[in-house]
């Protein structure tokens, strides 16, 4: 029988049978779960080797109830779930999945964006109630010439960056880790510059300490008059109160989110559900089967490098050693 538990706490995939099989040939087995909370994982992986998650955050109280945990693996490009410090504590390795859907997220932000700029949710509702009148969408404005900024400059960014350069608009971005422009055409620049700049803010700075809330009743006051917002990375990177003000008074013309602090709470009577300047799509920036397909196998071939004492792709603490 294979000893080497591998639990996964909230598992949305189906067909897992090549990821069963892989795990098995290297003496593991796969528990599959519904895990809604941490303390759901703590009560059903003491004894697990390795922890899988997609949803619930895996911090020190799970380190410390599962002395048999050597990885820990967050199924998704961000690493905001793992409390990587506390990991490192424990001795335990942390890792991601950070390739699987970087293209689907740069196509989404392209068209939350360009369907921002021609309000097309706007002249599709308008048609559907029996209206056939363009003056419902003015003021609508050419794209070309206009300035796309990028808050954050990662892997997701830089694809749209890329997607940007046959529109002929100026590209600039804000990510402080980014010594170096990698994309030609983009240029660097300060947060506040790129929000007094941006006609259009496009959001992918991940999530951590020193981006939550980086949109606020403040930054917010600093962009453009008219500017808009697309985010199709954490919902809180930016204040909703304080979004939900600007665009009520003018300050923000318009929306695009894929996802929202307390998304949970959307619904008829939210401010931004009745809004016909805001568009709302239910975190299916990631999404394609193309995508889920990609996920699993890299999720497999990183924990069978694990099993085998391999040099692992996605590790983010490289000094827990094993």
């Amino acid at each position: 029988m294979n000893k080497h538990k591998v639990f996964y706490a909230d598992n949305s995939m189906s067909d897992l049978e090549d990821f069963e099989n892989a795990l098995s040939a290297v003496d593991a087995y796969l528990v599959n779960d519904s895990c809604k909370t941490t303390q759901d994982i703590i009560d059903k992986a003491k004894d697990a080797m390795c922890i899988v998650t997609e949803l619930i955050p895996l911090d020190e109280s799970v380190f410390k109830a599962c002395p048999k945990l050597k990885l820990v693996f967050t199924n998704n490009v961000g690493t905001d779930l793992i409390d990587i410090q506390a990991a490192t504590r424990h001795g335990i390795l942390a890792c991601h999945n950070p390739d699987y859907n970087y293209r689907e997220v740069a196509e989404h932000t392209m068209a939350l964006l360009l369907s921002l700029v021609r309000k097309i949710p706007l002249a599709d509702s308008h048609v559907r109630s029996g209206g056939y009148d363009y003056n419902c969408l003015a003021p609508l404005r050419r794209f070309e010439g206009s300035v796309v900024g990028l808050l954050g400059f990662g892997r997701i960014a830089q694809s749209v960056a890329e997607k940007l350069a046959g529109f002929n608009v100026r590209v600039m971005f804000y990510d402080p880790y980014i010594k170096e422009t990698p994309i030609y055409h983009a240029e660097k620049t300060s947060l506040e510059a790129l929000l007094k700049t941006s006609d259009y803010l496009c959001v992918h700075a991940p999530l951590t300490e020193q981006t939550y809330h980086i949109l606020n009743a403040d930054t917010l006051k600093w962009m453009k008059t008219g500017a808009a917002i697309v985010n199709a990375a954490r919902g809180e990177l930016i204040d909703t109160a304080a979004l939900i003000e600007v665009l009520k008074s003018g300050q923000i013309g318009g929306a695009a989110l894929d996802i929202v602090e307390s998304f949970d709470s959307l619904g008829p009577d939210h401010p931004l559900c009745e809004m016909d300047n805001v568009i709302l799509t239910p975190h299916t920036a990631w999404l394609s089967e193309d995508a889920f397909e990609q996920c699993k196998s890299d999720l497999t071939n990183e924990l069978v490098r694990f099993f085998k004492h391999e040099p692992l792709k996605t590790l983010l603490n490289q000094e827990v050693g094993y």
